[in-house]
């Protein structure tokens, strides 16, 4: 319910009481609004009584509260809003255009709710002039033009005499209710707007058929229109078409008392006759009663404060907007220029005024003002406009001033690269500048600050460029895309690059792209211009070495590339095999041989000493079982697994003949039966044996060692017994000449 705190009016006393008031001493309920001057309304929504004054009114009902209403309210255009306040519930009422605020609160509370209800317009093509707004209690409207209040009182099928009474019995806050009298089009726009159904008002002919009287409120007895739907007006009438007709109803009566029309299909907000229940036979029809107006004021002389008024004006305007699409905004490479303010549609008056205090603006009040700032950066400024309306507009615009950046960078087009290319800016700025580079007509990489960058280039047979562009705040800049040379590049392979001294190596060698020429480095004082040369690579020292191989290489651009390959051949170092022996003679009757060990930085090795026999001793002694010629072959190797080999020969040979001192053709044995001279490594070849005997004289000669002495002289004849001279000479198996002699005894 709604309290309204005690009022003090003397005389009133018995006739507010009714109301539901509690009396007090100086306290009057206040609904005003005192500064009501007609408000603009342009584009931006508006506030309808942002200085509402409430006072000694308390909601303390959930369903009860106030309300603000559109009293000429064009629908699908006029729109309340509101910013909320807390507690407090808010309906939007699109068919009365009433805004309803409920909920238990205090007067404070709902003068802060209504001051911040707003309206706008949502209507591209509005109906200019100026909206009525009352603002009062939630259980009735008020209407400012007749200062009367207004309720539809809902109540299907009731009677017109019934539906008199009812309202007659009703008072608004010691107002007296009546069924309403509308003498206006003003109260029957605002009375039509809020009803809900088939409303009853105050008029009747039922005293004299063809007379249309009020015969409620301070109104009553006044005749408004004679006759039927021909007639004549005395007052304000709002007939439908074709009314009213007096029709006859089925049930004997006819069309006595005035209601308003709902009818779609009729005139909007007009009236018609009916009879004092409605059209009964069709209660779901539009003349079936659904309810009742009724209108309180005018009855007494009494005048309390529950509403207020606010009034606003709907221009034909709209918000004067730039064309950026015209408007230059962004300046570059400059800190001074004349701004074109070109707007969409419209030639509003303007005033261009600096937010920044370092900014000057001449000519502030014309469409082309010139700007100077001290510093490149963004700045803004507040534009004013008034359109042909005289609706004013603040909006805010900003304009830029930067460095007009240029997009240059550290390339020589003279040079050439190699695989990865470092690129960087090498012009000026000086604010926070976006940077992109490009490789290949394609991006390569961007970013704020991103002042330099490696690009790998590669080594593929193909033209490559680079650009960049410079972004500035805005400001950009963009350089053509510069051919980059690259190097060749180079790959070499080695075949057998490693090995015991001398090592010889192939090489072969590939190129990105084709070359005119190649110089080859072997790091031992020799080149080659071949593009696969062979170089053969000695190591004299007693350690590893390896070599760094280069190759230069020119392609067909002119563009230089040297490649040095570290330790590319490496070649190990190989021992020296020696040996001696002692003695130098060696005789089978003393086959013991001493070998010393010459070789030079081995570590390791292995004897072969030519009779089948073997060791990996250093320093061996070796015993010969037989005369002969022997190729005593030593191998000496190192860590490295280098080898060298010598070979020598050495002899065994023996010592000298034994022959025997005596013999007799007729010994039992045969071997002591001839005097015979021969060895194991005595030839043929050169052998001659001769006998001789005292006197001199030749008795026996063989040139053979296998033919011996057998006692007989050269007649066949035995000779005598006794000493005989003989005198051997010969040739060893390594050719070497011999001569012996000596006696031998002949027996017999």
């Amino acid at each position: 319910m709604i309290k309204l705190k005690p009022v003090f009016l003397g005389v009133l006393l018995w006739f507010l009481g009714s109301t539901g008031f509690v009396l007090g001493q100086d306290e009057v309920p206040v609904i005003e609004n005192a500064q009501n001057d007609t408000i603009t309304y342009c584009s931006d929504s508006v506030y309808i009584a942002e200085f509402i004054s409430i006072e000694n009114i308390q909601i303390d009902a959930a369903d009860k509260g106030m309300q603000v209403s559109i009293v000429n309210y064009e629908r699908g255009e006029d729109k309340l809003g509101y910013d909320e306040v807390p507690s407090l519930h808010y309906n939007w009422n699109n068919s009365k255009g009433t805004l309803e605020i409920s909920g238990v609160g205090t007067d404070e509370q709902y003068r802060e709710a209504i001051s911040k209800v707003f309206y706008y317009n949502q209507s591209g093509t509005r109906s200019v002039g100026v909206r009525t707004f009352a603002i009062g209690l939630l259980d009735a409207d008020y209407l400012p033009y007749t200062k009367h209040f207004y309720q539809y009182i809902a109540s299907r099928g009731i009677r017109w005499t019934a539906a008199k009474t009812a309202a007659e019995n009703m008072t608004y806050y010691g107002l007296k209710g009546y069924l309403a009298t509308i003498t206006s089009n003003v109260e029957n726009d605002f009375i039509w707007s809020k009803i809900d159904g088939v409303g009853w008002i105050g008029g009747s002919d039922a005293s004299k058929e063809g007379d249309w009287y009020w015969r409620t409120g301070p109104e009553a007895g006044t005749l408004f229109w004679r006759g039927t739907s021909n007639g004549t007006a005395f007052g304000f009438a709002y007939w439908n078409n074709g009314e009213p007709n007096n029709v006859q109803k089925s049930w004997g009566v006819d069309e006595d008392y005035a209601h308003m029309v709902v009818d779609p299909g009729g005139r909007a907000k007009s009236w018609n006759d009916l009879p004092d229940e409605g059209d009964r036979d069709q209660p779901e029809g539009y003349y079936y009663p659904q309810g009742y107006v009724v209108e309180f004021g005018g009855m007494e002389n009494l005048e309390l404060q529950l509403s207020a008024t606010a009034y606003i004006e709907v221009r034909e305007s709209k918000r004067p907007e730039l064309d950026y699409t015209k408007v230059q905004t962004l300046f570059c490479g400059t800190m001074s220029a004349t701004v074109d303010l070109i707007f969409q549609d419209s030639d509003p008056l303007v005033e261009l005024i600096s937010l920044d205090p370092s900014v000057t603006v001449d000519d502030p009040l014309t469409t082309k003002p010139t700007i100077e700032a001290a510093d490149y950066g963004k700045y803004y400024f507040q534009l004013n406009t008034i359109d042909e309306a005289s609706c004013s507009y603040i909006d805010t615009v900003m304009f830029e001033f930067h460095n007009q950046p240029v997009a240059v960078f550290d390339l020589d087009s003279n040079e050439c690269y190699g695989y990865n290319l470092q690129l960087s800016y090498t012009g000026e700025n000086f604010e926070e500048t976006e940077f992109t580079w490009y490789y290949n007509d394609a991006e390569f990489d961007s970013g704020i600050g991103l002042d330099s960058v490696t690009i790998p280039l590669g080594f593929e047979d193909i033209d490559r460029s680079v650009a960049l562009k410079v972004n500035e705040q805005g400001c950009i800049d963009s350089s053509l895309a510069l051919e980059v040379k690259v190097k060749p590049n180079i790959i070499v392979e080695a075949d057998n690059p490693e090995g015991c001294s001398p090592v010889m190596a192939e090489f072969t060698t590939t190129t990105s792209k084709p070359a005119e020429s190649y110089l080859w480095d072997f790091n031992d004082g020799s080149t080659s211009a071949e593009q696969s040369p062979s170089h053969k690579f000695l190591n004299p020292e007693h350690i590893q070495k390896a070599f760094d191989i280069s190759l230069t290489v020119l392609d067909i651009n002119g563009c230089e590339n040297t490649a040095v390959y570290d330790t590319l051949v490496k070649v190990y170092p190989v021992p020296t095999a020696g040996f001696d022996f002692y003695p130098k003679e060696v005789l089978i009757t003393d086959p013991l041989v001493d070998f010393t060990n010459t070789s030079h930085a081995a570590a390791s090795y292995f004897w072969d000493f030519g009779d089948s026999t073997f060791t990996d001793e250093k320093d061996p002694v070796h015993r010969y079982n037989a005369m002969g010629v022997y190729n005593v072959w030593l191998e000496a190797g190192n860590s490295f697994g280098c080898t060298d080999t010598i070979i020598k020969q050495l002899s065994v040979a023996f010592d000298k003949l034994n022959p025997p001192t005596a013999f007799s053709p007729n010994a039992a044995l045969d071997e002591d039966q001839e005097f015979r001279l021969y060895a194991e490594g005595v030839v043929n070849e050169g052998y001659n044996l001769l006998i001789f005997n005292r006197w001199g004289e030749v008795v026996f000669e063989s040139n053979s060692q296998e033919n011996g002495w057998d006692g007989k002289m050269r007649n066949g004849n035995f000779a005598p017994s006794g000493v005989y001279t003989w005198i051997l000479e010969y040739n060893d198996f390594r050719g070497e000449s011999h001569k012996q002699k000596g006696n031998v005894t002949l027996l017999f």
